[in-house]
């Protein structure tokens, strides 16, 4: 025993670090999976939203019921959408549309609809 040179403890400490750079990066993982999850849950929840407003949107149209620049906001569990109805001629009415989640994520589209055609004629996204 007169003999150590004190290897114990560096290899201690190495495996110690070791240990410690793997659980830094399990949940630097962890942490970056759960962003990319709630991300995800936001946009489907988003998709809902814009695919719900532009049904309601094209319900009124299609029943004759709007107003030039209508603006109307309806609330859900998930957050709240609102549309803008605006008309360039007698025939095609342009609808802006805008869709919040509760967690203030914001997504936003416009589309042309022919009342003529009875149907939409121009989606653009932004």
């Amino acid at each position: 025993m007169r003999n150590q040179k004190g290897f114990i403890l560096p290899s201690i400490m190495v495996i110690a670090l070791f240990c410690l750079l793997i659980v830094a990066h399990i949940s630097t993982i962890l942490i970056s999976e759960k962003t990319f999850y709630e991300e995800t849950k936001q946009y489907y929840i988003l998709e809902n939203l814009m695919t719900v407003a532009v049904k309601k949107s094209l319900q009124e149209l299609k029943s004759g019921n709007t107003v030039d620049h209508n603006s109307d906001i309806y609330q859900t569990s998930n957050g709240y959408f609102s549309y803008t109805v605006t008309t360039s001629d007698d025939v095609i009415y342009e609808v802006q549309l805008t869709c919040n989640t509760n967690e203030t994520k914001k997504y936003t589209a416009s589309y042309k609809f022919d009342k003529f055609k009875n149907e939409m004629i121009f989606w653009s996204e932004y």
